[in-house]
């Protein structure tokens, strides 16, 4: 957290201002769409025809007289499960990006520690131990950010 606080004071506020706008900008499309959306699948007060199509005719009066509002509230929850998805997918592909890079790094760790001990009589212990513990803590970390894009804990 408080690196992006850090990060945040070397950004212009204009800026922020302008993301935080696209933010909401984009919270209230996926809102309005999905409230309108729902308040289009109703059949008009008064259109027989269309309650006449719906499956369950007392089911679709009843939808006739829900007010706008309730549909507001629907279309909130559905706006709030899908921004949630939205959040969980984005970390999904940060943890397999975070994946892919750390086990690229642990791949050319361990090529390093391999290719320092074909040459075993000549070895700089400093740098072999360097790579070796790279290699261990970039393997940890490409099983725990797998696992996070796997979904397990």
């Amino acid at each position: 957290m408080l690196h992006y606080v850090l990060h945040a004071g070397s950004v212009p506020w204009q800026d922020q201002l302008m993301y935080a706008g696209l933010i909401l900008a984009v919270i209230a499309a996926v809102f309005l769409g999905l409230w309108w959306r729902k308040r289009a699948s109703r059949p008009q007060q008064g259109d027989f025809a269309a309650l006449v199509q719906q499956g369950n005719v007392a089911e679709a009066l009843e939808a006739q007289a829900q007010s706008p509002l309730a549909d507001a509230a629907d279309a909130w929850q559905e706006t709030r499960h899908t921004m949630e998805k939205v959040k969980a997918g984005v970390e999904r592909v940060l943890a397999l990006i975070w994946s892919m890079l750390s086990g690229l790094l642990f791949v050319i760790s361990v090529s390093a520690v391999v290719s320092d001990i074909r040459h075993f009589p000549a070895l700089d212990w400093g740098l072999f131990a360097f790579y070796l513990a790279l290699a261990g803590v970039t393997g940890w970390f490409t099983r725990v950010q797998w696992r996070d894009f796997r979904g397990r804990k």
